[in-house]
């Protein structure tokens, strides 16, 4: 059953975790539970790496997609702000630790405020065993995702983002993603 928030309750989630850590699956289980709108990292990634061939070609790097990542991520921004102020989104990324994705995280929370909405990040984790199961689950190549656990091996050892003093931290290593929705809505409560 989808509520639709009052225009008074309008919020923006920011789900962030390692890749396989859940973030879609937990944002769809928000837009079915709450009628938030799923504002999928893939959704400004593959908007570039596709079209660049990044992971077809062994010249094309992820730095070099970073300019048009930003572009097309600022785009999504401007959509967002244009939006009703009666809805609200669910934003994912992974975020490793540093001053370029600190400055995200505040950019996200000047959007809600422009909004006026609730912004609410939300740290997500997992054990590395469970990270590293998941990681090559059917579905995820499907929509260019990471899928192989040596990569996402290497990129857990990166130090990430910490979480700011009024994020929510869900263990997502064997809760469900209902019952870790049912547990960040009772936390806002």
């Amino acid at each position: 059953m989808i509520v639709t928030p009052a225009l008074d309750d309008s919020r923006l989630y920011l789900l962030q975790g390692a890749p396989a850590v859940g973030k879609l699956t937990l944002a769809r289980e928000l837009e079915r539970r709450t009628g938030a709108i799923v504002v999928d990292n893939h959704l400004v990634n593959n908007a570039v790496f596709l079209p660049i061939g990044l992971g077809r070609d062994p010249e094309v790097t992820l730095e070099q997609t970073d300019a048009l990542r930003d572009r097309v991520r600022d785009v999504v921004h401007e959509a967002t702000i244009a939006a009703p102020a009666s809805l609200s989104h669910v934003f994912t990324f992974w975020l490793p630790d540093s001053p370029e994705n600190a400055e995200h995280v505040e950019r996200l929370r000047a959007l809600a405020e422009r909004r006026g909405a609730r912004f609410i990040p939300v740290w997500l984790t997992a054990s590395r065993e469970a990270l590293l199961e998941r990681v090559a689950a059917p579905g995820r190549a499907e929509r260019s995702k990471l899928v192989d656990p040596g990569i996402l091996s290497e990129l857990l050892e990166k130090p990430q983002l910490p979480a700011p003093p009024d994020a929510v931290i869900l263990d997502l290593s064997e809760t469900t993603p209902a019952q870790a929705v049912q547990e960040l809505l009772a936390a806002l409560d």
